[in-house]
């Protein structure tokens, strides 16, 4: 029984040091075995099986001429179908007589273009980009540049450090500390607008000046719910920055802000854009300005200015939180104080070194539509919830349940609609209110007393 197998051998006089011996062969036996039609023919030897390779290769390549031939024929009668249906539907003449080059072709060669810049290059020497944050323009002002901006308003900017002494709570008991701010001169002889919670409970209040001076100011007067107050220095001779009409403000115009942010980086400039207007917060009885100048701890209380180098608002440090719970501040929001509120204010704490808020004497809420079905009341309006003894509301015949309308003439719908049309008068005036009492429509008048 011969029962070879194929065999590696150890050649030393060869490169690869294995040679691989071919002499070798496998049968089952010693016979080969033949088929021959519909037998099997043992004992003659197995004639060498047929080479497949050129009969595959031949196959491959009439199946392949086959394809071509069907593809072919199929792409030509859907050309004659497209022409039919242009013929039917008509094609635009500049379609059927434009002809596009064969890029296939060996022989095509794709044209040299460049792109040539315009006969100006496409350039603007007069390009700045404040110029695309342009607020509304206003007659005989001159429109200017960041540090055109700075270079006018930053020597009026001055830097506030205020002495408080703190309650701790705890086994120290009184302590003293130094609270940092902004502020902005009004008037040559010293009058300074900065924030009321920059100067509360000070025992002593500096004021740092750009120019290095230093001087010891005294509280006029501060108003700490919309967070306004004026501080005045011995000097004279001062440099001062003009009031702005925040009214005019434009959604995406230039804002610039100038200030002491963390205590330590005095005379710090910061700009962004007026982010939005009329932005509500608990936290003030006026609405506020927003903006995207970065604002941080010491700069409460300094200028926010507009294109022209006026004063628009008083920054006022907001922390804004994403989530209450988790308590993640928002970075790039900010509010200042619109100006236009902010003057009326300013000059009340100059004369009488207060600020009079005209009160009604009532409390009021929204009224919500669902709970006008349920309590017969109208809608839309606000609702008297409580009217407070001897106070204006009473004085007036005011009663609970009762849905203001109007005051003045001017429609309202919330309480924060019926705050701002209130505090546009002042105290003492009279107002008269439009109220729904059931479904009777009757008149109030009211005169507003000053707050308390």
């Amino acid at each position: 029984m011969n029962n070879e197998y194929n065999q590696y051998q150890h050649d030393p006089t060869s490169q690869g040091g294995d040679t691989y011996d071919r002499s070798g062969h496998y049968a089952p036996n010693e016979d080969s075995y033949n088929h021959q039609g519909d037998r099997w023919d043992y004992g003659e030897p197995s004639p060498p099986p047929k080479k497949r390779g050129s009969s595959v290769a031949l196959g491959v390549i009439v199946v392949g001429l086959v394809a071509v031939l069907f593809f072919t024929a199929v792409a030509g009668l859907l050309v004659v179908l497209f022409k039919g249906y242009d013929r039917l539907v008509g094609t635009p003449p500049a379609v059927r007589e434009t002809a596009l080059p064969d890029v296939t072709s060996p022989t095509y060669t794709i044209p040299e273009q460049k792109m040539k810049p315009s006969e100006s290059g496409g350039s603007d020497p007069d390009f700045n980009l404040e110029d695309y944050a342009r607020p509304a323009p206003q007659d005989g002002k001159e429109i200017l540049s960041i540090p055109e901006i700075v270079e006018r308003a930053k020597p009026a900017i001055v830097a506030i450090y205020t002495n408080v002494v703190i309650d701790r709570g705890d086994y120290f008991g009184l302590v003293e500390s130094t609270v940092a701010g902004s502020g902005f001169i009004i008037t040559e002889d010293g009058y300074i607008v900065t924030n009321a919670h920059v100067v509360e409970g000070a025992r002593s209040i500096l004021v740092y000046l750009e120019d290095e001076r230093t001087f010891e100011a005294t509280i006029v007067g501060s108003d700490a719910y919309a967070d306004v107050a004026v501080i005045k220095v011995d000097a004279e001779d001062l440099p001062t920055v003009p009031f702005g009409d925040s009214d005019r403000l434009l959604v995406g115009e230039i804002a610039i802000a100038i200030g002491n942010p963390t205590g330590n980086l005095r005379g710090t400039v910061t700009s962004g854009i007026i982010s939005a207007l009329d932005r509500d917060m608990p936290e003030s009885p006026i609405p506020l300005i927003q903006t995207d100048a970065a604002l941080n701890s010491g700069n409460s209380g300094g200028a926010l200015l507009n294109a022209y180098g006026e004063v628009i608002g008083i920054n006022q440090l907001k922390i804004v939180y994403a989530d209450s719970w988790k308590e993640e501040p928002i970075q790039g929001i900010s509010f200042a104080i619109p100006s236009n509120a902010a003057k009326t204010i300013i000059e009340s704490l100059v004369r009488t070194g207060k600020h009079e808020w005209p009160m009604m004497g009532i409390v009021v809420s929204t009224v919500q539509e669902e709970l006008a079905e349920q309590r017969n009341l109208h809608y839309p309006g606000v609702v008297v919830v409580s009217v407070e003894q001897y106070g204006p509301g009473k004085k007036a015949g005011l009663m609970v349940g009762d849905v203001i309308t109007k005051i003045g003439g001017k429609t309202v719908t919330t309480t924060k609609e019926l705050s701002d049309a209130k505090n546009q008068y002042k105290v003492g005036e009279s107002v008269v209110l439009e109220v729904y009492r059931g479904e009777r429509a009757i008149e109030v008048t009211l005169v507003l007393a000053p707050s308390q």
